[in-house]
Parts: structure tokens; C-alpha cells; sequence
């Protein structure tokens, strides 16, 4: 059946190493796997070959993928016109606006972060319900989905990018799907093919995808509930997914990683259940959340956190703050604008590490009060302190004691501050002598 795509990789739980992130990327027939850093980089002659004039040859046109986006796009736009003349229902809304919701969740929740990245994990219940909701998205299987995003990742901007920026706009939003791109099981990660429910879904899709996406809104609201809640949902899930692969690459709001073309776009994110946050997840793709700003819009982070208070899901990875900030100062340093927009990102860094800086030091000597032995020594300054309240850690007797996790906690903060400072001192070394003091 017609195959459709939205874009979402793994590595080890919390990360607190600068390394770039891993990604699972099938490297034989077998289904057998490599261990790759995300890149841009490719062969010189790719690069030779763009300069003069040259792009890949074009497969043929895959005309049951063509005359399906044509066929519901058509079927979008009739619906204004069934309106018009039968009217539209309460009901009808109402299931379009939930078939938009937990169709478009299904593919941001379940076949990206969870099956394409493994950012956590959940029980057979919510995976069911995610593969066969994601059915009705109509953007393939998720064994199809998740080998194509993986290949997105490990060769981002490059001829290998399923969905590559660098060949147009049109042609990552939609135009790449328009071709032939067979997508074969042997290619698949084998965390896929090993999947039983995964594999269900893989050899039933089309007749689910039918079946969730048409007929069921079809026997709850007839003919306008087809149009809407089938037809016209579609379309817009799937030109917000597509956005993701074209607008999201777009622009210059790249703070996490500067050398890919992926951006972080709060508008976008606002219609894609936080998939917005896009330069953000190219730098650590195996986090459970694009937006990791409290005020960040991202449902999608919100239902995994849902989901692992009701113990429904678990192993939600989450990069450490340190981690991340190191990669944005590294993003600072390696700004490629004018050396005017580079000093002010960096100023902008460094100002945002200074407030966390102080706010971590506050944060620890407020834990360290609460434990009497060390009550005494929380106004020392900020390396005795950490000297002092590891030493008591490493020698703590009931360390299940709350003074204890309090200690930790002050511990960690300590460790935190001290990594701000070291980021902060590499910024001010970087700056112009005039703007080398904090403002």
C-alpha cells in the first residue's frame, strides 16, 4: 500500500558523555548493526558531483503513493462542499479533532520516539494501541517509518537522506515520496523484525489502516464524519508531518547543533505535538523530549510522562543538563554566521549558564542545610563544599537515609556548578576583551 513518513535513535539511557549521539543504522541483508555518529559529512566526489549540476537518478514515480495524496487531497476538499450543502455535526468536529490528536500522537509518540529512537519503553497494551492508531496516519508501517528515519539520521543532508533539505524545499516536504523507495524487511533493525507486534502490523497494515483510517469514522458519522474525520484529518496530519522533514530544516535557530540543517521552530512545534524542536533532537535524538524548556510545547513528552507515572511506560531517557549545555556552548564557539552574531550567541550563553550557575549554587547549599553534619559547612566556598559533602557521602553509614539523598542531591548540584563555571570561563576566553565581563 502507499507509504508515507514522518521524521525520529538510541542510546543508553541518561547520557553524560560529550560523544556524538549513537544511532542504530542497518549495515547488512541480515538486519545486523553498526554503531553510528550522526553526520553531515560524505564522500568528496558527492560534493563534486552537487557542484556540477548532477543529482542522483530519479526512480520512477510511485503512482499508488501519487494517486493516493491526490485522492485524499481531493477528498479534502470536497468536504467544505458536503458541508455546505448537508451540514456539519457536533460529532463530526469532535472526531476529527480526536482522529487528529491521536492519530498525529501515535506516529510522534509511538513510531518515532519510542519504536525509531527507543527514548523509552511501555507495555504491549500502549505499543498495540500505538501501531494501530499510527495505522490510520497513513505513513506505512512502523517497520517501513522507523528503518527510513534511521537512514534520515545517519546521513542527515546528504544522497543517502531519504528526505534531503539540500534537494528543495518541495522535495523534502513531499516530492521524495512521490518516487519509488522500496523498503525492504532484511534492511529493517533487527529490534524491529524481532518485534512480534511490530511485525503484525507490518504484514496487516493496509487492512488496518483502512479500517482505522476510513471505515471506523465512517459507521460513527457517516459520510461527513468519512470526509472530515478520514479525508481532511489526513491531509493536515500528514502536511504537519511533512513539515517536519522541509520547514523544520529551514532557517538558522540551530543552538544544539549547528552543523546539520535541522532548526528549532516553537511555531512548528505547536502543530506537531513538540516535534518542533527540531535542532534539539538531531543533537540528542534518543531523549524522550524534543522541547526539554519547562514552557516548551511538547505533548508528546507530557503523554510519555503520563504514560510512566500510570506504569504503563519506563526507561525514559533524558539528557543530563550539563551534557546539553556543553553542546550548546560548543554550538556558540562553532557559530558559522557573521562574527557579530557569533559574539552575541555566545553572550546569550553565557548569560543563560550564569543564571544557572547561580541558581544551582542556591539550590545546593539549600540541600546541604538540611543535613546536620554538614548544616555548619554550607556558606564554605563552593569547592570545600563539594570536597566536604562527597567525603560524607563516601562515608555515610545509613544511606538510605533522607539526610543521605539530600547529600546526593546537593552533591550532583555541586557538580553541575562547577561545569557551568568551566563553561562560562571557556566562553569569556572566547569573547572580544570589551565584552568579557558578565552583564
Amino acid at each position: 500500500g502507499p507509504r508515507f513518513f514522518w521524521p525520529g535513535p538510541r542510546n543508553d539511557n541518561v547520557v553524560g558523555t560529550t560523544a556524538a549521539p549513537v544511532l542504530w543504522h542497518p549495515v547488512n541483508a541480515c538486519g545486523s548493526f553498526a554503531l553510528m555518529t550522526e553526520t553531515t559529512t560524505s564522500d568528496p566526489s558527492d560534493t563534486e558531483h552537487h557542484r556540477a549540476g548532477h543529482s542522483p537518478a530519479e526512480p520512477p514515480i510511485n503512482w499508488p503513493t501519487t494517486l493516493f495524496i491526490v485522492g485524499t487531497t481531493m477528498a479534502a476538499l470536497a468536504w467544505p462542499v458536503y458541508a455546505y450543502f448537508f451540514g456539519v455535526t457536533a460529532g463530526e468536529i469532535a472526531l476529527a479533532v480526536a482522529y487528529y490528536f491521536i492519530t498525529g500522537m501515535s506516529i510522534t509518540v509511538g513510531y518515532h520516539r519510542l519504536l525509531a529512537h527507543r527514548s523509552f519503553r511501555a507495555n504491549r497494551w500502549v505499543r498495540a494501541a500505538l501501531l494501530v492508531a499510527g495505522s490510520a496516519a497513513w505513513q506505512g508501517s512502523a517497520l517501513e517509518w522507523c528503518t527510513d528515519h534511521v537512514r534520515h539520521h545517519a546521513h542527515i543532508d546528504t544522497d543517502d537522506d531519504p528526505y534531503n533539505i539540500k534537494r528543495g524545499f518541495l522535495y523534502a516536504h513531499v516530492g521524495w515520496l512521490l518516487r519509488k523507495r522500496d523498503v525492504a524487511v532484511e534492511d529493517a533493525p533487527a529490534v524491529l523484525t524481532e518485534d512480534r507486534l511490530v511485525m503484525w502490523q507490518h504484514k496487516h497494515y493496509t487492512a488496518i489502516a483502512v479500517t482505522a483510517g476510513f471505515i471506523v469514522p465512517l459507521l460513527l458519522a457517516g459520510v461527513g464524519g468519512l470526509l472530515l474525520a478520514g479525508a481532511f484529518r489526513l491531509v493536515v496530519v500528514h502536511h504537519c508531518t511533512w513539515f517536519i522533514n522541509s520547514w523544520a530544516h529551514t532557517g538558522s535557530r540551530r543552538p544544539y547543533n549547528n552543523r546539520v540543517s535541522a532548526v528549532d521552530n516553537w511555531f512548528l512545534a505547536f502543530f506537531t505535538f513538540g516535534e518542533g524542536w527540531h535542532n534539539y533532537h538531531h543533537a540528542f535524538p534518543s531523549d524522550y523530549r524534543n522541547g526539554i524548556a519547562a514552557w516548551a510545547w511538547d505533548p508528546s513528552k507530557w503523554t510519555i510522562w503520563s504514560l510512566a507515572k500510570l506504569g504503563a511506560a519506563w526507561d525514559l531517557k533524558r539528557m543530563k543538563p550539563t551534557l546539553v549545555w556543553r553542546r550548546r556552548v560548543e554550538s556558540a564557539l562553532a557559530y558559522d554566521g557573521s562574527e557579530e552574531q557569533r559574539v552575541r550567541a555566545m553572550v546569550r550563553t553565557r548569560n543563560s549558564l550564569e543564571r544557572l550557575r547561580v541558581r544551582s549554587e542556591e539550590q545546593a547549599r539549600a540541600m546541604v542545610e538540611r543535613v546536620a553534619e554538614l548544616r555548619e559547612t554550607a556558606h564554605a566556598d563552593m569547592e570545600e563544599l563539594r570536597a566536604r559533602v562527597g567525603h560524607w557521602i563516601d562515608n555515610a553509614t545509613h544511606r538510605d537515609s533522607a539526610s543521605h539523598r539530600f547529600a546526593e542531591r546537593a552533591y550532583e548540584l555541586l557538580e553541575q556548578n562547577s561545569s557551568y563555571q568551566k563553561m562560562i570561563e571557556r566562553l569569556t576566553a572566547a569573547m572580544p576583551p570589551a565584552l568579557a565581563a558578565p552583564a
